[in-house]
């Protein structure tokens, strides 16, 4: 892991140096940077979830139907759900992935922002360019909690616009509805807690997603032909 960290790190000080090539040096645009990259590096695997989702969208007369026919039975109704998921080639559990991945990103950078912004720990830092809007410094708490609601807001608005775009806003499912209001209130607290810097990545992140996932899909993208008939 501190393989990881210190890869961070030095990446966030590439983009640093850049932003300082064009006279915008700052700390929190290299971050915003760093941002963009890791979005764009993970859309292989954001276009499969949606997919994914789309195509579990396209199987819900299905599943309400093996509902309908072991009400009575919910093992057997839960037996007869996987098969079906298996058959069809479908991950229930897809929605999760993209941040699965995203923990030991998050873990890194939080533990790259405890010592970067430190200039004790990292002695080449210029602390008169790791402020941000109104944050002295990123590598503490954002003392206004400001960023933390924009995390726990964009991660909403993110959730949300991915639930629009594969057809599953609306539905009865009970994994999407929970993560849809229990990650935007986990990741609000987590990013008050944490350095600013982390707060900002997430809500950037976050953000990102929402713009991406609103206009590289639409309904029923692609998947009308691949759930079979029986």
């Amino acid at each position: 892991m501190q393989v990881l960290v210190d890869y961070i790190s030095q990446v966030i000080n590439f983009f640093y140096t850049l932003t300082a090539m064009v006279g915008l040096a700052n700390y929190g645009v290299a971050i915003i940077l760093f941002t963009i990259v890791v979005k764009v590096v993970l859309f292989p695997l954001t276009y499969q979830q949606l997919k994914s989702m789309q195509k579990m969208q396209l199987l819900q007369p299905k599943v309400a139907e093996i509902q309908k026919k072991y009400k009575n039975n919910p093992q057997k109704a839960q037996q007869a759900m996987m098969e079906l998921y298996q058959k069809e080639g479908v991950n229930p559990f897809s929605g999760c992935l993209p941040l699965l991945v995203q923990l030991p990103v998050l873990y890194a950078l939080f533990a790259a922002m405890r010592s970067f912004f430190n200039p004790v720990q990292n002695p080449n830092i210029n602390l008169a360019h790791a402020g941000f809007l109104w944050i002295a410094n990123l590598g503490v708490k954002d003392p206004y909690y400001i960023l933390a609601v924009l995390a726990g807001a964009m991660t909403f608005l993110q959730q949300w616009v991915t639930m629009r775009r594969a057809g599953t806003a609306g539905t009865n499912d009970q994994t999407q509805r929970t993560m849809l209001y229990i990650m935007p209130v986990f990741m609000g607290y987590i990013s008050s807690q944490f350095p600013a810097g982390l707060a900002l990545y997430w809500a950037v992140y976050s953000l990102a997603s929402a713009v991406e996932q609103f206009f590289v899909s639409r309904p029923g993208l692609e998947l009308k032909g691949e759930v079979t008939s029986k």
